[in-house]
């Protein structure tokens, strides 16, 4: 029996037959590729190795690479990766889904998906992820169908529309899906998914978004989309937002839309919305962060000139470095150190005005930057 397979193996060797193994490795698989051996290939998508199926994915996947491509080759690589995208379980096989990553084979990439679509697909986040990393056409059209099919998960529609976001192929789709979707996490991704698009219609459809939508999420999304197409008017529907939406996530994002600006349009609205008393942290901590960013002398300003009034906002009840992004003193000092001594001075010149609680952290920071200030004691929090 021995002899006679060696005997088989030799013939195969001289004539160029092919006799497929029942294990491979990825040198095995390369080597096949080399000889044309397709059905070897194949067999490495049978193995337990996640390492060596996503190779043998990839090989089969290149054969298309080849000049000429060999046709016998093409249709054996693609059926055998079609066969073997879903696992036993009925999951996508996540390391042949890899091996196709890039792939702009719409054979191949049509089976994942058609895959990714299934409906009863247990791991079907993973398989919009894999079809996003496709460059073929079908997987985006793929993706399209899944961000628009309402019976799918939200945050699986969400990732299916950012996968085609700023495509011109859907602009139509994720207009829609931004203006008509009831899912409001979808129209907030498709609102920035367009944000590239140019035409009147989109302007106005997220200008709209932006100041009637119902949901905050949307209202913010539509105002950095906006701010990103440098939309005419942006400023003022930025300003407006932060100093009167309901949301704190809209007032956030619309202060964080001037992240780094220097223009003294945009550090006037900062100004005003800096001495207007913010009941949020998350809203405080993006004025903070914004005023801090911006390479602008006035927005440093800003920082030192609102110390008195954050103080006597915010340290009503503690310290204002105890409370939730309040620290004003700590901001205008990374930002504008050389001021410090000037601005703390100015602000402890006011502590009559403080609670207890602001007059301690005014002359704590006064202390700090080289003035004489007292710092006292405000019991029980602070008895020392």
């Amino acid at each position: 029996m021995r002899r006679t397979l060696l005997a088989l193996a030799a013939a195969s060797a001289l004539t160029g037959c092919e006799i497929t193994p029942s294990h491979v490795s990825s040198a095995d698989i390369d080597d096949a590729l080399a000889r044309r051996h397709y059905k070897t290939m194949c067999v490495g998508l049978e193995m337990r190795d996640d390492d060596v199926r996503r190779h043998a994915a990839d090989r089969l996947e290149s054969i298309a690479d080849n000049d000429p491509p060999d046709p016998k080759g093409l249709e054996i690589g693609r059926d055998c990766v079609c066969e073997h995208l879903v696992d036993d379980r009925g999951e996508l096989d996540l390391a042949i889904a890899e091996g196709l990553k890039g792939s702009q084979r719409d054979d191949m990439v049509g089976c994942l998906a058609e895959v990714a679509e299934r409906p009863d697909l247990p791991n079907k986040a993973e398989a919009v992820r894999a079809l996003a990393n496709t460059a073929a056409k079908v997987g985006r059209d793929g993706l399209a169908r899944i961000a628009q099919d309402t019976a799918t998960a939200s945050e699986i529609r969400v990732a299916a529309t950012q996968a085609i976001a700023g495509n011109a192929d859907y602009r139509d789709v994720l207009l829609k899906l931004a203006t008509q979707d009831s899912d409001p996490a979808v129209r907030a991704a498709a609102a920035l998914g367009i944000a590239k698009f140019e035409g009147d219609d989109v302007i106005a459809a997220l200008r709209k978004l932006a100041t009637e939508d119902p949901e905050g999420s949307v209202r913010g999304a539509a105002l950095a989309a906006l701010k990103k197409a440098r939309a005419e008017g942006i400023d003022e529907l930025l300003c407006t937002a932060m100093m009167e939406d309901e949301s704190p996530e809209v007032r956030s994002r619309a202060i964080l839309a001037f992240k780094g600006t220097k223009r003294p349009e945009a550090i006037r609205c900062l100004r005003t919305r800096a001495f207007t008393e913010e009941p949020d942290a998350s809203v405080r901590g993006a004025l903070l962060t914004v005023l801090k960013s911006s390479p602008s002398q006035d927005a440093a300003d800003v920082l030192c000139d609102a110390i008195p009034a954050w103080v006597r906002w915010y340290g009503k009840d503690d310290m204002p470095d105890v409370v939730p992004n309040a620290d004003i003193a700590k901001a205008q000092n990374d930002r504008d150190w050389e001021r410090s001594y000037q601005c703390l001075q100015r602000a402890y010149s006011q502590r009559g005005s403080y609670s207890c609680y602001g007059k301690r952290y005014v002359g704590w920071w006064f202390k700090q930057v080289g003035g004489n200030g007292f710092v006292n004691k405000c019991p029980p929090k602070y008895p020392d």
